[in-house]
Protein backbone atom coordinates (compact mmCIF):
# COMPACT_ATOMS: atom_id res chain seq x y z
CA UNK A 1 0.00 0.00 0.00
CA UNK A 2 2.97 2.23 0.49
CA UNK A 3 3.40 1.45 -2.86
CA UNK A 4 0.31 2.94 -4.27
CA UNK A 5 0.56 6.10 -1.59
CA UNK A 6 3.95 6.93 -3.28
CA UNK A 7 2.55 6.00 -6.97
CA UNK A 8 -0.49 8.30 -5.79
CA UNK A 9 1.74 10.91 -4.37
CA UNK A 10 4.13 10.98 -7.50
CA UNK A 11 0.86 11.24 -9.55
CA UNK A 12 -0.58 14.24 -7.51
CA UNK A 13 2.84 15.73 -7.69
CA UNK A 14 2.95 15.17 -11.92
CA UNK A 15 -0.39 16.59 -12.10
CA UNK A 16 0.43 19.47 -10.29
CA UNK A 17 3.62 19.94 -12.82
CA UNK A 18 1.43 19.22 -15.21
CA UNK A 19 -1.41 21.63 -13.75
CA UNK A 20 1.69 24.37 -13.52
CA UNK A 21 2.97 23.79 -16.99
CA UNK A 22 -0.59 24.02 -18.46
CA UNK A 23 -1.14 27.30 -16.31
CA UNK A 24 2.16 28.65 -17.13
CA UNK A 25 0.93 27.84 -21.28
CA UNK A 26 -1.89 28.98 -20.63
CA UNK A 27 -0.23 32.33 -19.53
CA UNK A 28 1.70 32.49 -22.09
CA UNK A 29 -0.29 31.50 -24.96
CA UNK A 30 -2.27 34.55 -23.89
CA UNK A 31 0.54 36.58 -23.43
CA UNK A 32 1.34 35.42 -27.18
CA UNK A 33 -2.73 36.52 -28.08
CA UNK A 34 -2.28 39.45 -26.69
CA UNK A 35 1.15 40.63 -28.38
CA UNK A 36 -0.51 38.75 -31.68
CA UNK A 37 -3.24 41.43 -31.25
CA UNK A 38 -0.78 44.57 -30.59
CA UNK A 39 1.18 43.66 -33.22
CA UNK A 40 -1.98 43.24 -35.92
CA UNK A 41 -2.88 46.82 -34.11
CA UNK A 42 0.33 48.12 -34.79
CA UNK A 43 0.47 46.43 -38.49
CA UNK A 44 -2.95 48.14 -39.18
CA UNK A 45 -1.62 51.36 -37.88
CA UNK A 46 1.25 51.46 -40.12
CA UNK A 47 -0.33 50.22 -42.91
CA UNK A 48 -2.82 53.22 -42.72
CA UNK A 49 0.45 55.25 -42.56
CA UNK A 50 1.25 53.62 -45.64
CA UNK A 51 -1.87 54.17 -47.59
CA UNK A 52 -1.14 57.88 -46.49
CA UNK A 53 2.04 58.18 -47.52
CA UNK A 54 1.10 56.52 -51.29
CA UNK A 55 -1.67 59.06 -51.20
CA UNK A 56 0.39 61.98 -50.90
CA UNK A 57 3.03 60.25 -52.98
CA UNK A 58 0.56 59.19 -56.05
CA UNK A 59 -0.08 63.04 -56.69
CA UNK A 60 3.73 63.90 -56.62
CA UNK A 61 4.49 61.04 -58.87
CA UNK A 62 2.15 61.76 -61.52
CA UNK A 63 3.18 65.41 -61.48
CA UNK A 64 6.80 63.75 -61.69
CA UNK A 65 5.67 62.52 -65.20
CA UNK A 66 3.65 65.19 -66.05
CA UNK A 67 6.85 67.34 -65.86
CA UNK A 68 9.21 64.75 -67.52
CA UNK A 69 6.66 64.70 -70.41
CA UNK A 70 6.76 68.56 -70.59
CA UNK A 71 10.72 68.03 -70.44
CA UNK A 72 10.94 65.85 -73.09
CA UNK A 73 8.32 67.79 -75.62
CA UNK A 74 10.92 70.88 -74.77
CA UNK A 75 13.84 69.02 -75.34
CA UNK A 76 12.51 68.18 -78.76
CA UNK A 77 10.90 71.47 -79.64
CA UNK A 78 14.52 73.23 -78.65
CA UNK A 79 16.29 70.23 -81.23
CA UNK A 80 13.69 71.71 -83.57
CA UNK A 81 14.20 75.55 -82.74
CA UNK A 82 17.77 74.65 -82.74
CA UNK A 83 17.91 72.51 -86.56
CA UNK A 84 15.70 75.72 -87.89
CA UNK A 85 18.18 78.61 -86.49
CA UNK A 86 21.12 76.50 -87.83
CA UNK A 87 19.38 76.32 -91.43
CA UNK A 88 18.45 79.83 -91.08
CA UNK A 89 22.26 80.29 -89.94
CA UNK A 90 23.47 78.76 -93.33
CA UNK A 91 20.74 80.76 -95.07
CA UNK A 92 21.94 84.23 -93.88
CA UNK A 93 25.28 82.99 -95.16
CA UNK A 94 24.16 82.11 -98.28
CA UNK A 95 23.01 85.23 -98.68
CA UNK A 96 25.35 87.63 -97.40
CA UNK A 97 27.92 86.06 -99.74
CA UNK A 98 25.33 86.34 -102.56
CA UNK A 99 24.79 90.14 -101.49
CA UNK A 100 28.31 90.54 -101.15
CA UNK A 101 28.92 89.42 -104.93
CA UNK A 102 25.62 91.23 -105.98
CA UNK A 103 27.41 94.44 -103.78
CA UNK A 104 30.70 94.08 -105.96
CA UNK A 105 28.75 93.80 -109.15
CA UNK A 106 26.84 97.13 -108.37
CA UNK A 107 29.78 98.92 -107.43
CA UNK A 108 31.44 97.56 -110.44
CA UNK A 109 28.51 99.02 -113.02
CA UNK A 110 28.07 101.93 -110.89
CA UNK A 111 31.95 102.92 -112.20
CA UNK A 112 30.83 101.61 -115.21
CA UNK A 113 28.51 103.95 -115.63
CA UNK A 114 30.10 106.78 -113.88
CA UNK A 115 32.77 106.49 -116.48
CA UNK A 116 30.56 105.97 -119.47
CA UNK A 117 28.85 109.18 -118.11
CA UNK A 118 31.66 111.05 -117.69
CA UNK A 119 33.26 110.10 -121.22
CA UNK A 120 29.56 111.13 -122.54
CA UNK A 121 29.84 114.27 -120.90
CA UNK A 122 33.12 115.13 -121.52
CA UNK A 123 32.32 114.14 -125.36
CA UNK A 124 29.16 116.04 -125.07
CA UNK A 125 31.53 119.18 -123.54
CA UNK A 126 34.00 119.03 -126.40
CA UNK A 127 31.49 118.82 -128.99
CA UNK A 128 29.40 121.66 -127.83
CA UNK A 129 32.49 123.63 -127.79
CA UNK A 130 33.47 122.75 -131.37
CA UNK A 131 29.61 123.55 -132.39
CA UNK A 132 30.47 127.28 -130.57
CA UNK A 133 33.77 127.67 -132.74
CA UNK A 134 32.35 126.35 -136.08
CA UNK A 135 29.35 129.09 -135.32
CA UNK A 136 31.76 132.02 -134.07
CA UNK A 137 35.18 131.30 -135.77
CA UNK A 138 36.73 134.24 -133.88
CA UNK A 139 35.38 133.26 -130.69
CA UNK A 140 38.28 132.59 -127.80
CA UNK A 141 37.63 128.94 -125.92
CA UNK A 142 40.74 129.08 -124.72
CA UNK A 143 39.41 129.35 -120.95
CA UNK A 144 36.76 126.71 -120.95
CA UNK A 145 37.10 123.79 -119.54
CA UNK A 146 34.93 120.80 -118.45
CA UNK A 147 35.86 121.54 -115.00
CA UNK A 148 34.63 125.16 -115.10
CA UNK A 149 31.47 126.68 -113.74
CA UNK A 150 29.94 130.32 -114.50
CA UNK A 151 29.20 131.92 -111.09
CA UNK A 152 27.77 135.18 -111.01
CA UNK A 153 29.12 135.33 -115.22
CA UNK A 154 32.38 134.47 -114.22
CA UNK A 155 34.11 131.16 -115.25
CA UNK A 156 35.08 129.51 -111.94
CA UNK A 157 37.08 125.87 -111.26
CA UNK A 158 34.60 124.04 -109.76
Amino acid sequence: MQELREAASRDALQVKKFTQRETALHLVLANLRQTDKETKRLLFEKSQEALRAHAKVLPLQNEVLALQEKAEESQAKMARMEERATQQEVRFGQLEGELVCKDKLFNQMKEELDTDAAGAYGAGFEDAMAQVACVHPGVDLSQTRLTKRVVDGQLVDA
